[in-house]
């Protein structure tokens, strides 16, 4: 008979909300340039590290990370914070963040290495539908994360989309908007963007949903990510040809099952960078 758990840690409620002192290990400290005010976010460095390479890298590496104490001065603490919820499996909404938010979290998550999120939020802004009042403010995010590239182009995206299905809409926001003011050269920017986009073709004949991966293409070789997970699908490790079987996705770990030659009962848990399907 297996002894009996002793510990069974949830990160959100025993390390992020109810005590992250005297645990925590590191603190991120942040200044509000409006108003000079100073704030301090909580965290545990190996929390961080098993979520990303560049937090292993930064506590852990050969020149790690001497301070305890850690200035941020390229985000904002609102985002920072949502950023580590992620990193410590709390369910973080997309949908009621405003764009410049996702803009903020698609940086940190760019240069965090956290490529499921990206995948996620640019998921998330395609699917919104704009009403024509928010397109100059949507056109001008996008134009202040052009470094960003997928996601500044999947807010052009769903911006053209409104300014080239209703053209009077377009016209009164035209007539609205002063010669020479700044909401003008954003206007006639995202208007040159719109025309020289393609205009999406739909197949001839649709090709047949791949029963591994559900996914139209097939998604054979292709790496998991948040946004495409299915349960019971075939999967290998990026590293090797073993055959593997995922059960379900608990925040960024797939939890499986082998399905060459092991025992199908005893359940395993890696992180979702480390798999691909394996659809053939």
């Amino acid at each position: 008979m297996a002894a009996t758990n002793i510990q069974t840690i949830d990160l959100v409620v025993t390390l992020r909300d109810i005590s992250p002192n005297p645990t925590s290990d590191v603190t991120f400290t942040f200044v509000d340039q409006s108003c000079g005010k100073t704030s301090e976010i909580l965290a545990h460095k190996l929390v961080l590290a098993c979520g990303s390479t560049v937090f292993m890298a930064q506590f852990y590496g050969p020149s790690k990370e001497q301070k305890d104490s850690i200035p941020v001065e390229d985000s904002s603490s609102s985002a920072f914070k949502v950023f580590l919820d992620v990193l410590y499996n709390k369910k973080v909404s997309l949908k009621s963040m405003k764009f410049q938010l996702l803009g903020e979290l698609f940086y940190l998550a760019n240069k965090y290495y956290l490529d499921s999120l990206k995948d996620s939020i640019v998921q998330e802004v395609s699917s919104r539908k704009l009403v024509t009042g928010q397109v100059l403010e949507v056109a001008k995010v996008a134009e202040n994360h052009a470094h960003l590239e997928k996601f500044a182009n999947a807010l052009f995206q769903i911006c053209s989309s409104v300014v080239k299905d209703n053209h009077e809409a377009t016209l009164e926001m035209c007539n609205n908007e002063e010669v020479g003011e700044e909401n003008s050269f954003t206007l006639h920017r995202l208007l040159a963007r719109a025309s020289r986009a393609k205009p999406r073709q739909s197949r001839p004949q649709q090709a047949p949903v791949c029963n591994n991966c559900k996914h139209v293409p097939c998604l054979h070789g292709e790496k998991l990510t948040e946004g495409n997970f299915v349960a019971n699908s075939q999967v290998s490790f990026s590293t090797s040809r073993s055959k593997f079987k995922t059960v379900k996705l608990d925040g960024s770990h797939v939890t499986f099952v082998r399905v060459d030659g092991g025992n199908p009962n005893i359940h395993f848990q890696f992180h979702i960078t480390n798999f691909k399907f394996c659809c053939e």
